[in-house]
C-alpha cells in the first residue's frame, strides 16, 4: 500500500528543512564572528594591555636580565598617586631589552648610558616621564640641540651596583656609549652586594668574581611568572582585574621595633656571602633599607660593606678608563632619610649612631675612594624643604613624576659643569 504525501506536506517538510537550514547557518556565522570577536580581543589585550607579562628572565652572569620586546602592566596604589603620576603604568622594553626602547642603527646621536635599579627602571612612572628621559630633554634644552641625544635605560629594578658592573662590561662595547651615567641608590645597595653574591674582597683587598646560584626558590618563581605569561590575555585580564579589586593598602607604616629585626636580617646575609661562603642567592628584590651602615651599628659588617662597595666601583671606574668612556656616579639618597611623613622610621633612642646624610656620606666616600666623580643629588630634592613631593610615599621609596624630573634637571646641570662629561657630550666648559 502506497502513501502519497500531499503537495502542501511535501512543501512544509521543505520548508522545515529550509528554516532549520537558514538557523544552522546563522549559528555557523555567529560561532564564526564570535571567535573572530574573541581572537581579536585576546589580540588587542595581549598587545595593548599587557597584564601578567613577564619582563626579566634569569641570567648566569648577572642573576637575572631584561627580556627584550616584553611588557607587562605596573599597577601603583590610587592613595599615593600625587600631581603627573598614574594608577597603571605599562612597561615596555625594546628589542635590546632597554625600557628607552630600540637603539639607533647606526648610531647617529650622541648617546648616553645610564645604568642603575628601579630608579633608573622606574616601572611606576609613564616611559616619557622617566628619569632618563627627563634627562635627556634638560641636557638637549641647555645645550640648545633638540633631539641630538640618545638616552639609554639600562636601569633593571632590582639591580645592585655590582649587577650593573657586569652589565657594562658584557653589553659596553656593544652600546658603544659617549657617556656613562651610574645611579647608586643610598637606600639599599650595600645591602645588594650582600644579597647578590658576585663580588667579594681576598685578603689583599683585591675583588674577586664569585660564582653565585640562584636559588630554586627564585627560579621556581621565575617559571611560574613565565608560564602565566604565556596562558590567555583575556585569563591574564581577569586575573588582574580580580587582584586589583581584592587588593588593599600594602604600604602601611613599618612597626616601631621592625628596624630591629631589619639589622637582624642585614646581618644575617653579610654573614652568609663574607664568612660560611654560602654562594645560593635567595633575594632578588628587597629594598631594605640599611641600617647597619646608616647608623654605623657597633659590631656589625658595616665597614666591610663600605670597603666591598670601594671595590666595585673601583672597577667600574678602571673598566670605563680602559675603553675610554667619560664615568659619572650618582647619588641617590633614601626616602628613609630625607621624608618626614614616609612609612620607615628609624627611632633614634633605638639607633643612636644613625645620621640622615650617613648612606649617601658612605657612597660619595666609595666613588671617590674609587676615583670616581660623584652627583649627590639631595639639594634637588630638599631645596624647597618638602622631600615628600618627589617619593612615592608608604614604604615606596622610589621617586615619583616630579621627584624623577627634580632630579634630571639637577643632575643635568652638574653634569654640563663637568668638564669631561660636558666634553663627551660635545659641549666645552668655559673655566
Amino acid at each position: 500500500m502506497k502513501v502519497q504525501l500531499s503537495k502542501a506536506s511535501i512543501i512544509g517538510k521543505r520548508g522545515a528543512a529550509q528554516r532549520s537550514g537558514r538557523i544552522l547557518r546563522r549559528l555557523i556565522v555567529l560561532a564564526t564572528v564570535s571567535l573572530l570577536f574573541v581572537v581579536g580581543l585576546e589580540w588587542m589585550v595581549g598587545r595593548f594591555i599587557p597584564v601578567g607579562g613577564q619582563v626579566y628572565e634569569l641570567d648566569n652572569q648577572l642573576l637575572f636580565d631584561a627580556l627584550p620586546n616584553a611588557a607587562r602592566i605596573q599597577p601603583m596604589e590610587r592613595e599615593f598617586l600625587k600631581e603627573g603620576d598614574v594608577a597603571r603604568v605599562v612597561v615596555r622594553t625594546g628589542a635590546e631589552g632597554y625600557r628607552s626602547g630600540d637603539l639607533d642603527s647606526p648610531k647617529e646621536r650622541t648617546r648616553v648610558l645610564v645604568l642603575g635599579d628601579s630608579l633608573v627602571m622606574a616601572e611606576n612612572v609613564p616611559e616619557d616621564r622617566t628619569f632618563v628621559r627627563a634627562l635627556g630633554r634638560e641636557l638637549e634644552a641647555r645645550i640648545g640641540e633638540a633631539g641630538s641625544i640618545e638616552m639609554v635605560n639600562a636601569g633593571r629594578s632590582g639591580y645592585g651596583p655590582d649587577q650593573a658592573l657586569r652589565l657594562l662590561e658584557s653589553r659596553g662595547d656593544w652600546v658603544d656609549p659617549d657617556l656613562v651615567v651610574f645611579v647608586l641608590c643610598a637606600h639599599n645597595d650595600f645591602g645588594d652586594l650582600m644579597r647578590n653574591k658576585l663580588y667579594r674582597l681576598d685578603e689583599a683587598g683585591t675583588l674577586v668574581r664569585e660564582a653565585a646560584i640562584v636559588g630554586e626558590r627564585i627560579q621556581d618563581v621565575f617559571s611560574k611568572r613565565r608560564a602565566e605569561s604565556h596562558t590567555s590575555a583575556l585569563l591574564r585580564l581577569w586575573r588582574f582585574w580580580k587582584s586589583s579589586r581584592e587588593a588593599g593598602t600594602t604600604m602601611k607604616p613599618l612597626e616601631p621595633g621592625a628596624m630591629r629585626q631589619v639589622a637582624r636580617a642585614l646581618e644575617n646575609e653579610a654573614r652568609e656571602h663574607l664568612v660560611l661562603r654560602n654562594p645560593e642567592v635567595v633575594s632578588l628584590f628587597r629594598d631594605v633599607y640599611d641600617i647597619d651602615v646608616a647608623a654605623d651599628l657597633p659590631g656589625s659588617f658595616a665597614g666591610a660593606k663600605r670597603d666591598l662597595m670601594t671595590g666595585v666601583l673601583a672597577q667600574t671606574v678602571r673598566h670605563a678608563k680602559e675603553k675610554g668612556i667619560p664615568l659619572v656616579f650618582v647619588v641617590v639618597p633614601s626616602a628613609v632619610d630625607l621624608c618626614s611623613e614616609f612609612g620607615i622610621t628609624v627611632d633614634p633612642l633605638q639607633f643612636p649612631g644613625h645620621r640622615k646624610t650617613q648612606l649617601v656620606d658612605a657612597l660619595t666616600s666609595s666613588v671617590g675612594l674609587a676615583g670616581g666623580v660623584a652627583i649627590d643629588v639631595t639639594p634637588a630634592l630638599l631645596g624647597d624643604g618638602h622631600a615628600d613631593r618627589y617619593f612615592v610615599g608608604g614604604t615606596d621609596m622610589h621617586w615619583n613624576v616630579a621627584g624623577q624630573a627634580a632630579g634630571a634637571s639637577y643632575v643635568a646641570e652638574e653634569l654640563l659643569r663637568d668638564t669631561v662629561a660636558a666634553g663627551a657630550l660635545g659641549v666645552e666648559v668655559a673655566r
